[in-house]
């Protein structure tokens, strides 16, 4: 009868490729197999940018001139609000692996349309603004998710064609709201930093990065099977640069005529420069919880500081060097999670039932270290005597051939017929007759 040896694959059997664990290994997809990334690093940072911003902030309480002397607390949260939004719209776009460049011109058109239809009411202005956002949204996200534009190419477009729009559009009717009363613009500052903190926490989960692991390490332009998670990105982040600049032109309400429309420039240098000074990276993926809130304050903080004492230089060149800093920031946040090649190595295979089945290598010196035992077992296996090999073990006729024999207290064992009797003596007839 024959049998079929087992299947092998090399030197290593089938068994293998079993690993500890592999009933959850088998729920996971090819992402899991990327390094988790280190969110010390962002803590790190985050701590140290709540100290620099809470002693810019301080010093700005301290100046007894300025827009902060002049309007309080209340000016500052109707400033931080829709910068905020802004950063996190921003931020958003760029854990998805594709930055909205039109942030600023998104929150341009949507103030613009909040203010014309505000003789309508705030609900049908509100509708107006925060539609025309999410229209141009969908637009954008459909450039990028499935025709697979550049983030910054179709950003750059959108943006583009909303600036020649207000070109020729003119000036919005008069708004005919009130302002934003001191409640709504706390509300609207909560909200703000809530949902900043709340989309960080999500994002700092290993299973939301590895989900996004393949935009980050896709080129653009290919397939990476994450349309919708970018498709949905976008749209958030054109979303909340609408809502941000309804935010702006409601708390900018002038006593006569229409209200003050936002910079589309300026702010998208603010939120790009907020969001990467507060610690999301420009390849994607990888972003810390709070620093997106900590930098927006130390950025508006600053701008503001460098108007109250006077200082020569245009506040903007503030929000330029943030996004400078903000590369930097980047290059840390990217060093930092580097996985050295032996660790990732050493951390795939931990718990790996392989590794049982790999004999390791014998010194150069003992490549023939076991011949001798292989015959021994090859002769006792034949039915040879054991005691008559060649090596180390004394050779047969010699007088240490038999180490019982040396000394004859266990000849009465051997069996003179040439085998082996029972078990206290000789064999006997009756022995021999019933087998035993």
């Amino acid at each position: 009868m024959k049998f079929d040896s087992p299947n092998r694959s090399g030197d290593r059997d089938s068994t293998a490729t079993m690993s500890l664990g592999s009933a959850s290994d088998a729920q996971t997809g090819p992402e899991d197999d990327a390094p988790t990334d280190r969110m010390a690093v962002h803590v790190v940072w985050e701590i140290g940018l709540l100290l620099l911003a809470g002693g810019v902030l301080f010093a700005l309480t301290q100046s007894a001139t300025g827009p902060f002397a002049e309007g309080s607390w209340q000016a500052f949260s109707a400033a931080l609000a829709p910068l905020l939004m802004l950063a996190t719209a921003m931020a958003v776009s760029l854990r998805v692996g594709s930055v909205n460049l039109a942030v600023g011109p998104i929150a341009l058109i949507a103030a613009w349309m909040f203010v014309d239809a505000s003789s309508n009411g705030s609900m049908v202005a509100l509708a107006m603004g925060l539609g025309a956002a999410a229209f141009i949204g969908i637009v954008l996200a459909t450039l990028s998710a499935w025709l697979r534009a550049p983030g910054w190419a179709a950003s750059g477009a959108v943006g583009g064609a909303i600036g020649l729009w207000a070109g020729s559009a003119g000036e919005p009717s008069a708004f005919l709201l009130e302002a934003l009363p001191n409640t709504g613009v706390l509300a609207a500052l909560g909200a703000a930093a809530g949902l900043s903190l709340f989309l960080g926490l999500v994002g700092a989960f290993a299973g939301v990065r590895a989900r996004l692991a393949p935009i980050r390490d896709t080129p653009a332009g290919e397939r990476h099977g994450r349309g919708g998670l970018v498709f949905l990105g976008v749209l958030l982040s054109s979303t909340l640069a609408g809502a941000a600049g309804v935010v702006a032109a409601w708390t900018a309400v002038p006593e006569t005529g229409a209200a003050g429309l936002p910079d589309p420039i300026l702010l998208t240098v603010l939120a790009l420069g907020a969001a990467l000074l507060g610690g999301t990276s420009l390849m994607g993926r990888r972003g810390g919880v709070c620093g997106t809130v900590f930098a927006s304050v130390m950025v508006l903080s600053l701008m503001w500081l460098a108007q109250a004492r006077g200082w020569t230089f245009d506040p903007s060149w503030i929000a330029l060097s943030a996004i400078v800093a903000g590369f930097l920031v980047t290059r840390l946040v990217e060093a930092m999670n580097t996985v050295d090649e032996e660790e990732a190595a050493s951390t795939s295979r931990a718990g790996s039932l392989a590794d049982l089945h790999e004999d390791d290598p014998l010194p150069a010196d003992r490549t023939d270290s076991y011949e001798q035992y292989d015959e021994d077992l090859a002769d006792l296996g034949s039915g040879g005597d054991p005691w008559a090999v060649s090596g180390g073990i004394p050779q047969a006729g010699t007088p240490a051939a038999d180490p019982f024999g040396a000394s004859g207290v266990f000849d009465d064992l051997r069996d003179t017929q040439g085998g082996y009797g029972t078990r206290f003596g000789p064999a006997t007839d009756n022995d021999r007759r019933y087998g035993r």
